[in-house]
């Protein structure tokens, strides 16, 4: 996970918040922009599971507030074209959870520190997809669907041949100070490997993101570990990097809603369903970088 804003599923004391804004709402919220993923959201309102969720919760409303605490690009950002329009896995799964529930999407942004306050309170119905960790549930409920899984940065052609977190024992990983991969991770793997007889994996540490890519490029380090479809997206960019290997991390990411509001976090979650048996979620993980293989059966967490 990184550091620097990019990704923002964490908690702070574990990793890294969303960037805030510090807006109490943006002036004609943004919209979603269009993806291109196949079943549009429009085809979910027409499908007979959505039309028989509609008449199970028919007292909805026409409008989901949605809370946000910052963009997080892959995730919700406003387009490079017009930043009046989202873009976004989570765009695109609010369209489609819309669509399906009779609701139309609309967005404010605020601070991330008082995101889960206003879900709570009722401010707003539902925030962008966060790490569903115990803290987060004395406040809110989550309905989740996708597993955090970290991928790793390398050395165009993985020149140490870095297949596991075994074959890190005696390696050096680049990891901002904070990020559940320095707190937990990495320290949890070296462990295993001196408990093995093996010698342990060195951390360095450094302030962010791109002092990461810069140690694993100059040989400081070996490798840079953080979020799967971050990782991605760097190694896209840079010819020189690589992915090595992924795992899943034990943390889900999910929807927060209030507690109390037990008709929308079970609509959504039967949105969710229904939008997860047309191969659609799978497909929009791909689109948005964070991985098909990530999705997991849609459950609430309270």
């Amino acid at each position: 996970m990184k550091a620097n804003g990019l990704n923002s599923r964490a908690l702070k004391p574990l990793a890294f918040a969303l960037s805030a804004l510090g807006l109490a709402a943006l002036s004609g919220p943004p919209v979603q922009a269009a993806d291109d993923i196949s079943p549009t959201a429009e085809a979910f309102s027409d499908m007979p599971a959505c039309q028989s969720l509609r008449e199970q919760y028919p007292d909805l409303g026409d409008t989901l507030k949605v809370g946000l605490g910052g963009y997080t690009k892959g995730w919700e950002a406003p387009t490079a074209d017009d930043p009046s329009q989202l873009e976004g896995l989570d765009p695109s799964l609010f369209d489609r959870i819309g669509s399906c529930l009779g609701m139309t999407p609309s967005y404010q942004n605020g601070s991330f520190n008082v995101l889960l306050t206003s879900i709570a309170s009722g401010r707003v119905d539902i925030g962008p997809m966060l790490y569903v960790t115990d803290e987060r549930k004395e406040q809110v409920s989550f309905v989740a669907s996708i597993q955090v899984r970290d991928s790793s940065i390398v050395k165009q052609g993985n020149p140490e041949a870095l297949t596991s977190m075994d074959d890190l024992c005696g390696k050096t990983v680049a990891s901002a100070a904070g990020t559940y991969e320095a707190a937990t991770l990495i320290p949890q793997q070296s462990q295993a490997c001196t408990a093995a007889g093996k010698p342990a994996v060195s951390l360095l540490l450094v302030q962010n993101t791109d002092n990461s890519i810069q140690a694993v490029r100059s040989g400081r380090a070996d490798i840079y570990l953080t979020e799967a479809g971050s990782a991605r997206q760097i190694s896209a960019q840079d010819p020189t990097l690589d992915t090595a290997f992924s795992i899943d991390l034990p943390i889900m990411v999910g929807y927060p809603l209030a507690k109390d509001n037990t008709t929308l976090i079970n609509a959504v979650h039967d949105a969710l369903a229904v939008i997860q048996s047309t191969g659609a979620e799978k497909r929009l993980l791909e689109r948005w970088g964070q991985g098909a293989d990530g999705e997991r059966p849609v459950a609430i967490f309270d």
